[in-house]
């Protein structure tokens, strides 16, 4: 089948399902759609403001770093910032990787000698499969677009498999390089897991020049890996601070969103337990969506065990495996051996995102399958006369209605749905960020300052888009010492931690009757989830950003008695790491500039020594103190925030995120990137000054 043809088949259909989106002024608003919208506008006005990559985020969790918590990486993405540069659209952009990765699976199955017409069928199915929709539907386009790239990925293994050459060397670390790119990370790592065991299964097989075949493989790992090293690498770093890294429920946080063994019969029956929303009544947390393919795919793939070969051993046997990983704590024996042997494996969460790779696999054996179905309906007298397209063109659009109603109810639930639509209108997403009197207010007050947001309004992302730094918000994978924070505070309902949080507003959708309080405005208040009444109220006694306080207690297991006792004075007595407890001199500050990768303090000590503290959030990897232009160290003060123990004199203060490990990255991955892409096309740029000579 023409290439060009197949393509255009694939967006048609792609089209016909995401019409109500691609035609109309909507969008979908799911709650992981506006967070990521928020924060890609304010970085992005911060990008330009500062004319470089924006590498720490101030507005939620009182600061934390974009990049290397996953957070901003959209146009670290090659292929999102040429097509960002093109004009395309975010939702465009996913759907071009759908069509992207039916693409994939058409070429590998060809290279499975499979029929094209099968290849063509399995592809479109492929993308249009419940599991990759829901993704684009609900917000997690990262996800989708680097699940896109699985085919891609054993087709490639399959072409240096081969055709050991340069070329396709190149191809495959391309390949891993812009997936690792992409950002979801999870994803990644299941697919490198399927490529890793698909290798180990080809090189046993059959290759003959096996020396030859691993190096080209770990060269290109290795160059893919390069590729994504400005991503990758600065993240380790960030790993041991976050709450991926470890703590006391680590192992339970890890095995949230196990998938039930029980939750299986939905790939059978998909509204077995409901339909996600109100109606759902499984054994997830929370769902949005059946585990389903297709009960024709499901079928087909039965089909694959007759006349088993050694590539649908391969196949079921991972197949298996994911679906057992998948259960997580529900099949301990297996998830505890990846958790504890398989690097980094222990830092993911949500065992049940393996499906992934089943729900790929699944497929793959459907097509097999399907290829056994033909073969034996032609082997009998009153059937062979039956051509091989008309059972595969039936198949096809069975397998399509069954999909096209889970899809559907997906993308546009009926009215009166117990599963609530995400799509909304263009109109009403700028609604809920428009700047309105309490924004106004709040942008008003020119001072240094957080809000503490309560309640319902803890992870609004309204906040961010407008540059308003708040001590609350979402991320899954914050800090690890500003988590323990939140939870020994009962999410910071500690007067003594608001004030050393710099919190100046508190914004509550209920009336409060507090002594520390005052109220400064009452209005309403366009928030993601509806309007609501809104009252700010102002601290009093508020903390500026910072500090000399006049005594220090040496930091030890009562930390968070200390922090969370009415009678602690945060304004004069600090819980400092590493220094014993001491009564110091007062300092006075006399200039503070800040910028979300510097700040600049000019200080005076008057006598002895005192200590400083800046409420920010400590970050020693990466942030910086330099003190008269000389480096010094920071003291982790009050679990979370910075310090610094001085002596008597004059001081210039520079606070400065450190940017060069990045920035060397980048710049070596543009360079890669630009090789191995001259590498791959150098056969067409040899035709081409072939035929002008």
């Amino acid at each position: 089948m023409n290439k060009y043809l197949l393509i255009i088949i694939y967006s048609l259909w792609i089209i016909l399902f995401f019409y109500p989106v691609i035609f109309y002024d909507n969008i979908f608003g799911s709650g992981d759609t506006l967070n990521p919208y928020s924060v890609d506008h304010i970085l992005g006005i911060y990008k330009e403001k500062i004319n470089s990559w924006p590498l720490w985020q101030p507005w939620i969790f009182s600061g934390m770093p974009t990049m290397e918590a996953f957070t901003y990486v959209n146009e670290l993405y090659f292929p999102t910032k040429i097509m960002i540069g093109l004009g395309i659209s975010d939702l465009h952009i996913q759907l071009i990787h759908l069509v992207f990765s039916g693409l994939g699976m058409y070429l590998l199955l060809e290279q499975f000698k499979l029929s094209k017409l099968i290849a063509f069928s399995i592809g479109l199915l492929w993308i249009l499969n419940p599991y990759l929709i829901t993704m684009i539907v609900f917000g997690h386009g990262s996800q989708m677009m680097t699940a896109a790239y699985i085919p891609w990925i054993l087709y490639a293994i399959n072409r240096l498999r081969y055709s050991l050459s340069i070329e396709s060397m190149c191809m495959l670390a391309l390949l891993i390089g812009l997936q690792l790119q992409r950002g979801h990370v999870q994803i990644a790592y299941y697919s490198l897991m399927l490529a890793g065991a698909y290798f180990c299964y080809s090189l046993i097989m059959d290759h003959k020049n096996k020396r030859k075949y691993i190096l080209y493989f770990i060269l290109s790992c290795s160059l893919g890996f390069l590729l994504a090293s400005h991503i990758y690498y600065p993240s380790l770093d960030y790993l041991g601070n976050s709450i991926r890294s470890g703590g006391d429920n680590h192992y339970q946080y890890a095995t949230n969103w196990s998938m039930h063994p029980k939750e299986m019969i939905t790939y059978i029956f998909p509204h077995y337990y409901g339909f996600g929303g109100t109606s759902y009544s499984g054994y997830m947390p929370f769902t949005d969506y059946p585990n389903y393919v297709g009960f024709f795919v499901i079928l087909s793939s039965f089909f694959s065990f007759i006349r088993l070969n050694k590539k649908k051993i391969f196949f079921i046997v991972i197949l298996l495996l994911s679906v057992l990983l998948s259960f997580g704590k529900y099949f301990n024996i297996l998830y505890d051996f990846f958790y504890s042997f398989f690097p980094y494996f222990s830092n993911f969460r949500v065992p049940s995102m393996i499906l992934i790779l089943s729900n790929f696999i699944l497929y793959i054996l459907a097509a097999f399958g399907l290829k056994e179905i033909i073969a034996n309906i032609l082997s009998t007298d009153r059937l062979k006369k039956i051509r091989p397209e008309v059972i595969v063109v039936i198949f096809s659009i069975l397998s399509l209605i069954d999909i096209y109603r889970i899809d559907q109810n997906i993308i546009s639930p009926k009215e009166g749905s117990a599963q609530k639509s995400q799509i909304i209108s263009k109109e009403k997403l700028n609604s809920f960020f428009e700047e309105d009197q309490a924004i106004k207010f709040l942008k008003s007050d020119l001072d240094l300052y957080r809000v503490y947001p309560a309640g319902q309004l803890f992870q609004d992302p309204k906040l961010k888009f407008h540059g308003i730094q708040s001590v609350g918000g979402y991320h899954p994978a914050k800090f690890r010492h500003y988590t323990d924070l939140l939870s020994e505070t009962n999410n910071l309902l500690s007067i003594p931690v608001l004030r050393f949080l710099n919190v100046k507003y508190l914004l509550s959708p209920v009336e409060l009757n507090h002594s520390d309080f005052e109220l400064s405005l009452n209005t309403l208040y366009n928030s993601s989830f509806g309007e609501i009444d809104l009252h700010i109220y102002k601290l009093k006694n508020n903390l500026d950003r910072a500090w000399f306080v006049k005594n220090i207690i040496k930091e030890d297991e009562n930390l968070y008695n200390y922090l969370t006792s009415s009678a602690f004075d945060s304004k004069n007595v600090a819980v400092v790491k590493d220094l014993q407890s001491q009564s110091l001199s007062k300092g006075e500050i006399k200039r503070l500039d800040w910028s979300i990768h510097e700040i600049s303090l000019d200080v005076n000590v008057l006598s002895e020594n005192a200590f400083l503290v800046l409420s920010e959030i400590n970050y020693p990897e990466r942030w910086k103190a330099i003190v008269n232009n000389k480096e010094v160290k920071i003291y982790q003060t009050n679990g979370v925030l910075r310090g610094l123990l001085l002596d008597q004199g004059e001081y210039s203060i520079v606070f400065k995120y450190d940017d060069s490990l990045f920035n060397s990255l980048l710049l070596l991955s543009n360079i890669m990137l630009l090789i191995i892409s001259l590498v791959i096309i150098r056969p067409f740029l040899m035709g081409l000054l072939k035929g002008n000579s």
